[in-house]
């Protein structure tokens, strides 16, 4: 049974008048300042081509304003092979199929073709994928009800098929000079390639000129993790790279196959990884700036940057906000949410105080509303921007609306209704 507390004072004029801008969030009360996120507080949910197809965009984005206080929702536009729902055998509320295997790295827009050079965007092989662009089903249907809208480039965007073989130069490999598949099925592409480099900025550039979204988010994979036995990258991109800054990546190799953590050729790898990171989305940044003030958003699904060759210091400077991609909910556990806490308050110190964060919170099965409401609690303490759903199609209805509960019951008060359709 829920318990019912007493209200703090209302909110002031003005903080009403700055609120309500916000469209969902309509005044903060009852936190201490530290704990207080900036207006507007964006509460996101992640969809995907199918959800619009089977359920329709203008059903899903009822459910999610009605049931979860939505004020800003993003196409996962490049995904990765992957069975969904993840985490689930059914969808819960898909009308028309009860799961799908989404295809490798194919995207659900219409690519402007004429923006890429030798790696090129792969479509659907299904017609009732590949003959809409669903990236703007979302984005104007989203935009008459007054929505923020994104978009997500996930883990891959290259397809296992052509980094195998026409692409082989384009990808990581070990110490070793193996490439290596890491999430089941996936050859991470090198930052420091020319042609991967220049294939992932004219996928930000294609989305930042041709479509009114706010924010362009992606958790493409960083360096292959491992240390320097296992992890990457070694290529000949990054041997060139690494000679240009006056790295000798070849004599750190060598001393590495020797001794996985020989010094200072460990230390000056791992430098060289940050570097390597840190200029890749430096790229990505004034490409997508250079088009349009939209931010570009990390989401860092990567608990051990250290692991997976990055340093948020070196990257904030190129990045505009951060979502941190933690699912302990799912899990059914109420202890594991302190991972959530640890990792959210590691990722504020990282960032400072003033730079846009926002926690994911899990909305699917082992998830409880109970939960949820506590993922909540937790990011609003950590001093998070927003929380983001992951994921609307694994979601069962209950999940969405503790949501809503739980951001009340943390002191953010949501609107009652959606916002009207045009």
């Amino acid at each position: 049974m829920e318990t019912h507390r007493t209200l703090p004072p209302p909110c002031t004029r003005r903080q009403f008048v700055t609120a309500a801008a916000g469209s969902a969030v309509a005044c903060l009360v009852g936190l201490p300042a530290a704990a207080i996120p900036r207006i507007p507080f964006e509460v996101s949910a992640s969809l995907y081509a199918w959800d619009l197809h089977d359920e329709g965009v203008e059903r899903v984005l009822d459910n999610v304003q009605e049931m979860a206080a939505v004020n800003s929702v993003y196409l996962i536009a490049l995904m990765h092979y992957e069975r969904r729902p993840l985490t689930s055998p059914r969808f819960p509320h898909n009308p028309a199929r009860t799961m799908w295997q989404a295809e490798d790295s194919r995207v659900y827009w219409r690519p402007d073709m004429k923006r890429y050079g030798r790696i090129k965007p792969r479509l659907s092989d299904h017609d009732w994928l590949n003959q809409t662009d669903w990236l703007r089903v979302l984005v104007e249907a989203a935009r008459k009800r007054g929505l923020k809208t994104g978009v997500e480039l996930s883990h891959t965007v290259l397809d296992l098929q052509r980094a195998a073989t026409e692409c082989r130069d384009c990808i990581q490999r070990d110490i070793n000079g193996d490439p290596r598949i890491i999430y089941g099925g996936s050859f991470p592409v090198c930052p420091n390639n020319p042609d991967a480099r220049q294939y992932v900025l004219s996928l930000f550039s294609d989305l930042a000129a041709n479509y009114d979204v706010d924010y362009l988010q992606t958790c493409l994979l960083p360096f292959m993790p491992g240390g320097s036995q296992k992890g990457g990258c070694f290529c000949d991109a990054c041997v060139r790279t690494a000679q240009a800054a006056g790295f000798d990546l070849e004599g750190a190799r060598a001393g590495l196959k020797k001794d996985p953590a020989a010094e200072p050729a460990l230390g000056s790898w791992r430098a060289f990884r940050y570097r390597s990171m840190a200029e890749f989305y430096r790229v990505m940044h004034e490409g997508v700036h250079g088009i349009r003030k939209a931010d570009l958003r990390f989401n860092d699904c990567f608990e051990s940057h250290v692991d997976w060759g990055f340093d948020l210091g070196r990257m904030k400077p190129h990045l505009d906000s951060v979502r941190v991609m933690e699912y302990s909910e799912q899990r059914g556990d109420p202890a594991a949410l302190n991972r959530k806490r640890q990792w959210l308050t590691r990722e504020r110190q990282a960032l400072g105080k003033d730079f846009p964060l926002l926690s994911a919170i899990a909305v699917r099965p082992k998830a409880t509303p109970e939960l949820i409401r506590a993922g909540v609690k937790i990011a609003i303490e950590c001093g998070v921007d927003g929380i983001t759903l992951g994921h609307y199609d694994g979601a069962e209805f209950p999940m969405l609306r503790a949501i809503r509960s739980g951001l009340g019951e943390a002191g953010v008060k949501v609107s009652a209704a959606p916002a009207k359709r045009a």
